[in-house]
């Protein structure tokens, strides 16, 4: 038979209107599954959404120490918490000293008080992130941890947090580092001082600390083991010093100047000399823009200043030794090379001799003064004052 008569009789045989109405049967029915799966999806996504915005329902209970007046605020830290995406349906205050207080400091292993601690849906997502800084969860409850100093440590009862500083002093040097302002900012900082004592260098006492915490400058001061509760203060603390074994805090990181007592002299002073040309009136005035530069901007302690006149034997010997060409100027004593900042920024404005001196020579770097060029004789900066204009003929003045 041939074979396209027989291809021909089966297609002419098959009832198209069903097989369209098959395809579309079945098109309805996959389109209607996605749609439901599609749908529960969704549906999931919003119902997952509501949870997450839901807050979380918790009972707080706060235990307070009434006979501490220096102790740490828990109420702050428990607004802090209210602030969260809570809802505290119940809240209870129990005294340190209480039963009630006692069996959930063991049953909790509570360290610190005040404090606070939270049962409940504490796990839920939206309190993750402040459950991990400012605490831990054990046997299914917040314990709140992050308290700050001053506390009362539970098993000793002690007050924690209480710091003993100690000074040591150099009398004889009235432009030394203040180290009591230093300290002054720690306790602005948060840092609780019970006791400051203060015992001068060279003196017994300050003699046996020197020697028990190997110390080499002075003044300086020492902060008792105490200091290692407060994280945020202490978290600064390889700027000032070392901690010891015991854990007491020793600065060694002093600005200048201060005695250096393996040298056995004081070091970080300064001389300053004003080279100036008493003839040039308008030229600027070293001591009023220098000097500021040099001792607060830089806090170079000067030992001495004086002015030398560039017409005096000295300061042409000054002019002709530095090759010096332009004037008002200022010259440093070797000793400016302690201070790394200054001579990190001096390359810039001027040059450090063979002998060690610091000579000032960009004086363009000081925006908009008046000085005097020796190479030319001229004054360079300088504000010519307006002429006065011709009146106009006519002109009624």
């Amino acid at each position: 038979m041939n074979r396209k008569y027989v291809v021909s009789s089966i297609v002419s045989n098959i009832s198209w209107p069903k097989i369209i109405l098959t395809v579309i049967l079945a098109a309805t029915v996959i389109g209607t599954l996605v749609a439901t799966k599609t749908l529960a999806a969704i549906n999931r996504d919003i119902a997952a959404a509501k949870e997450a915005a839901r807050p979380a329902n918790v009972r707080l209970i706060k235990i307070i120490t009434p006979n501490c007046q220096d102790c740490f605020n828990v109420e702050l830290a428990v607004n802090d918490f209210k602030k969260q995406n809570v809802k505290v349906e119940e809240e209870k205050t129990l005294n340190f000293d209480s039963p009630e207080a006692g069996a959930s400091i063991k049953q909790l292993a509570i360290k610190k008080v005040p404090t606070y601690f939270v049962t409940g849906e504490v796990t839920k997502n939206n309190l993750e992130n402040f459950v991990k800084e400012s605490g831990e969860i054990r046997d299914n409850t917040f314990i709140f941890t992050k308290l700050s100093p001053i506390f009362v440590d539970t098993e000793t009862k002690r007050e924690m947090g209480r710091v003993i500083v100690t000074l040591i002093t150099d009398p004889l040097c009235s432009k030394c580092t203040d180290v009591k302002i230093v300290v002054e900012n720690f306790k602005k900082a948060g840092v609780k001082v019970r006791e400051i004592r203060e015992f001068s260098w060279n003196s017994y006492d300050g003699q046996s600390v020197i020697s028990q915490y190997r110390i080499t400058k002075v003044p300086t001061f020492i902060f008792s083991s105490e200091f290692d509760l407060y994280d945020s203060a202490k978290s600064t603390w390889q700027n000032f010093g070392t901690v010891e074994n015991d854990k007491t805090y020793v600065t060694r990181n002093l600005p200048l100047p201060y005695r250096d007592l393996t040298k056995g002299q004081l070091v970080g002073f300064v001389d300053l000399i004003y080279l100036t040309d008493a003839s040039c009136i308008d030229c600027y005035k070293a001591p009023d823009v220098q000097k500021p530069i040099l001792t607060q901007g830089y806090g170079v302690a000067l030992r001495s200043e004086r002015t030398v006149d560039i017409f005096s034997g000295e300061g042409q010997s000054l002019i002709s030794k530095y090759k010096i060409i332009k004037i008002p100027t200022i010259l440093i004593s070797p000793e400016a090379n302690q201070y790394t900042n200054l001579k990190n920024v001096w390359k810039n404005v001027g040059t450090v001799e063979q002998d060690g001196w610091f000579v000032f020579r960009e004086l363009q770097q000081l925006k908009g003064v008046v000085y005097k060029d020796l190479t030319t004789n001229q004054i360079v900066g300088r504000v010519q004052s307006a002429t006065p204009s011709a009146t106009p003929s006519g002109v009624k003045q």
